[in-house]
């Protein structure tokens, strides 16, 4: 599968840090569907969003892995968002 990797490059030196293998995500979490999902601020709290401070972040989604493992992402806008 052509472009299924997405390559990590450091601003400074531009050189390449890291590469991940997309095929390899088990799920996608959006943040803006969990919130909707929280009915109670006890529920809220539960999401794994809040543990680490992401749960208010907009434009936020995650790339979940196997062994607990994640990406979290952050678009600038929605259409951006919408584009990954």
């Amino acid at each position: 599968m052509i472009g299924a990797n997405l390559v990590a490059y450091n601003d400074v030196t531009k050189r390449a840090t890291a590469t991940i293998d997309l095929r390899k995500a088990i799920a996608v979490e959006d943040a803006e569907d969990l919130r909707s999902q929280a009915l109670t601020p006890a529920s809220a709290r539960s999401s794994r969003y809040d543990d680490d401070g992401l749960y208010g972040v907009e434009r936020s989604f995650r790339l979940l892995f196997q062994h607990d493992q994640e990406i979290v992402f952050f678009a600038d806008t929605d259409e951006e968002k919408s584009r990954w």
